[in-house]
């Protein structure tokens, strides 16, 4: 049987399948592109949020005046933004959002988080930027399936990075060298150091050897002295500096520059009875005696005295120098009579007393040795009579000082006393006391007081002034008991003829600077004399004075520019080893703790510790605080500097509370987690002091040196030990330094961990600063040698860069010191995106 199919017509559905899967087709390429659109678009809005953020956070700065320039922070984030496209549309200022915050530390959890505001008490330091961008419009195909946002918002948060920084700078006794108005500490006899040339040129000084009273060359590290003249490099005189009162007035003022020539008062006497052309050596040479004897005799000098042959109108009692001098009461051969008063005209009379008694001292033996050198008070020699001495300086002839004296918050005497009470030793009364250690030294001597004397200055010390006396003439002494009264006892030999003093005996402002900041003093005198430098932190001592400047400047620039760095102010020269030690070690405390506290950081290097934050503070050069006025003094340890910042950097919760009395973190403590630790190292010279002290090891960010200083309770303190003198660069104290600076090198996960991380490494920058980094200085290349392995060391490797070693004249210091610390600041990141 025959079966007929009948065959379906399918003509056209294919065209049918191929319009339906050509519209997904379309519709998944629509997507595809309208999705991808999207992306750019967030892409894009990301990119301006983040430019937004950034912008705005390097708008803040550390300037409180005006709140940390917030006022600009929105403008300039806004204008970030809307210098930005979303799929070819202008982002406009109506779509962005700025929040200003503070990105915090917090001590319980050891982290930093961001607070919108945060703590008041602290700097705005976050930025987080919302930029809203619509896409209404913008997707042509994706809106039908209504799968595509009508905008997109993105967020970025911006941060000024917090960084711990310890500023470790060098009060060592060189960082003054270029002051000193003599070469020292190491140089007995010490020789002139004070370039200026208005000097006495009479008498014994006309044939002064050269160098004695005016310096013509140095040698490095010194340099011409601003002790009463502007030096070449442009620092202001060191007479300057100091004040009658807490209003500015000077305390000294300049003598007629003519009295170089002819000084004013008594003009020392020349031959054939002041008719010669020379100066007269010996009251032998005024009488034309030839060869005297002990019975030489002039009745007529011995009668009248300076009157004698109308030599002079008369004995005057003193005799004044040129510029800063003063006056002096040495005058050879002293006045034989008495004066209208009735009292004697001879000053050895008048000023030294036979012990015990009220006569004036007459005889040259006990005054001075055989030598001609000037003897030490003593029951065989002499004794001083500081009631006479007052009198001459405040009533005889000008007073060339003040009613009262003050500098730097350091107030020296409140009055000229009429008398020294001498019944206690030291005097009870400080101006009393601070009168007699004056007289003292421009006599020669330091009193021990202990019954004692040390010879600071005669014919083989010179360790005051310009250096010891110097001849002039045939030295001769002769005592009293060797003199004839064939003719009428002569007072003195005639051919006496002691050793001249070149500073010796002279009593002014020359002589008063230098007394109060004589480095050889404390160097080399005995430590039971208690005598130590005095010099205020505000006086130009070089190179300190531009160093301070220089370091002003930058801590300006650190609160001005890093609202989120943290600074610790430290000192360093030679530490104190025990709390009962009684010399001119100190700085075993930091000056301000790790802090913004900007304000106490700039008085701390100007003023004593003790007065810091109250500008009427005041203390005395004998009150303990004295100790730790800033000024340079001391050995260079470098290892107690840098044991201090490792404590600064420390978060562990034993050290804020340690120090009684004062901001909590003066002995460490205050250090951020997260925050990366930079030290900047300033010295002017080679270590050459050690100092060590036990390591106490926890965990990460906990361990300390025992060199905490406790500031109520100092002798309840950690002081380091084995603090001793080295050689310039030994290596025993390289390698004890290096050994502190690797403990804060180490990563933070090392089994002695320290204080960096893969991210953020601690970074050792160090300055070398003045004449020992000169180039005409033979030590250079060692000194630069320690400073490169400190910085290698603390991961930082830049071989010691030209702006990072300070040299020139004070303005160009002061320029380049702070052009240092910017360029040190400026390396790696400051402001980063946090989201």
């Amino acid at each position: 049987m025959r079966i007929n199919r009948r065959k379906n017509s399918r003509h056209g559905i294919a065209l049918v399948l191929f319009a339906v899967s050509l519209t997904a087709l379309f519709g998944c390429v629509a997507l595809a592109v309208d999705l991808g659109m999207v992306a750019s678009a967030r892409t894009q809005c990301q990119a301006a949020t983040d430019a937004a953020a950034m912008a705005g956070c390097r708008a803040l700065n550390g300037d409180t005046s005006s709140n940390n320039n917030y006022a600009n922070v929105s403008p300039n984030a806004v204008q970030a933004a809307t210098n930005n496209y979303v799929l070819g549309k202008a982002i406009a200022s109506n779509q962005v959002t700025v929040n200003i915050g503070r990105y915090t530390y917090q001590s319980a959890t050891q982290a930093f988080q961001g607070q919108f505001p945060g703590p008041g008490t602290q700097n705005w330091s976050l930025v987080q930027a919302q930029v809203t961008a619509s896409l209404s419009g913008q997707m042509a195909f994706s809106k039908i399936f209504n799968i595509t946002p009508a905008s997109i918002t993105t967020t970025a948060t911006a941060v000024h990075r917090p960084r711990d920084i310890a500023v470790v700078l060098d009060y060592s006794g060189s960082m003054r060298f270029a002051s000193l108005v003599g070469t020292g500490p190491f140089d007995n006899p010490r020789s002139c150091n004070n370039a200026d040339t208005n000097v006495p040129v009479w008498g014994g000084y006309s044939a002064a050897p050269a160098g004695t009273m005016y310096a013509t060359t140095f040698t490095t590290p010194y340099s011409d002295a601003n002790i009463t003249a502007t030096s070449t490099d442009g620092r202001p005189p060191m007479v300057q500096d100091f004040y009658t009162n807490s209003t500015g007035t000077a305390a000294f003022t300049s003598a007629s520059s003519g009295y170089a020539t002819t000084p004013a008062g008594d003009v020392p006497l020349k031959i054939s009875k002041n008719t010669g052309a020379t100066y007269a050596q010996t009251a032998a040479q005024i009488f034309n005696i030839a060869s005297p004897t002990n019975s030489s005799y002039d009745n007529k000098f011995e009668t009248k005295g300076y009157k004698a042959y109308n030599i002079t109108t008369g004995c005057k009692r003193y005799t004044q120098g040129p510029n800063y001098y003063g006056k002096t009461f040495f005058a050879w051969p002293p006045d034989p009579i008495n004066g209208a008063d009735g009292t004697t005209n001879d000053w050895r009379q008048r000023y030294f007393l036979y012990p015990g008694t009220n006569t004036g001292m007459d005889d040259n033996s006990r005054l001075w040795d055989s030598s001609g050198n000037w003897r030490q008070p003593g029951a065989s020699t002499y004794q001083i009579n500081y009631t006479a001495i007052l009198d001459w300086i405040k009533n005889i002839g000008p007073n060339a000082f003040p009613t009262s004296m003050r500098s730097g918050r350091i107030v020296y005497y409140t009055s000229i006393p009429s008398s020294i009470n001498t019944a206690s030793n030291p005097p009870a009364n400080l101006d009393e006391r601070f009168w007699k250690d004056y007289i003292d030294y421009c006599l020669g001597l330091i009193d021990n007081q202990d019954g004692t004397w040390q010879t600071l200055t005669d014919g083989s010390n010179g360790l005051a002034g310009y250096g010891p006396d110097f001849q002039w003439g045939t030295v001769q002494i002769t005592p009293n008991s060797s003199l004839s009264q064939s003719n009428g006892k002569p007072f003195m030999h005639y051919g006496d003829n002691p050793l001249r003093p070149a500073l010796h005996f002279w009593f002014g402002p020359l002589t008063m600077v230098d007394f109060l900041g004589n480095y050889n003093i404390w160097y080399n005198v005995s430590p039971s004399c208690s005598r130590y430098c005095w010099l205020p932190g505000t006086c130009h001592e070089a190179p300190l004075y531009a160093c301070k400047l220089g370091i002003q400047a930058a801590l300006t620039d650190i609160q001005n520019n890093h609202p989120n760095d943290y600074v610790s102010l430290i000192m360093f020269s030679s530490p104190r080893s025990s709390s009962g030690q009684n010399d001119d070690t100190r700085f075993n405390r930091v000056r301000v703790g790790l802090s913004q506290n900007y304000t106490n950081m700039t008085e701390s290097l100007w003023y004593p510790t003790a007065t810091v934050g109250s500008s009427s503070s005041t203390v005395t050069p004998y009150d303990s605080n004295n100790i730790e006025v800033p000024r340079a003094s001391g050995g260079t340890c470098y290892s107690m500097g840098l044991m201090l910042a490792y404590n600064q950097f420390s978060a562990n919760s034993t050290l804020p509370s340690f120090s009684s009395g004062q901001t909590s973190g003066d002995a460490g403590g205050n250090g951020r987690k997260g925050a990366q630790k930079i030290v900047i190292f300033e010295t002017d010279g080679a270590p050459n002091t050690s100092a060590s002290a036990n390591f106490v090891t926890s965990s990460a960010y906990n361990n300390y040196y025992k060199v905490r200083y406790n500031y109520g309770a100092p002798g309840a303190s950690d002081f380091p030990y084995n603090v001793w003198g080295y050689s310039d660069n030994s290596s025993t104290v390289v390698n004890e330094i290096t050994s502190i600076i690797g403990n804060m090198a180490a990563l933070d996960t090392a089994s002695t961990p320290g204080y960096s991380t893969a991210t953020r490494p601690f970074l050792m920058h160090c300055i070398g600063f003045g004449p020992a980094f000169d180039p005409s200085n033979p030590d250079r290349p060692a000194n630069l040698a320690t400073l490169n392995t400190m910085q290698t060391t603390g991961n930082v490797n830049d071989g010691m860069p030209s702006y990072k070693i300070i040299n020139g004249n004070q303005a160009t210091v002061i320029s380049n010191l702070q052009q240092a610390f910017t360029k040190i600041l400026q390396t790696g990141v400051q402001v980063s995106l946090i989201q």
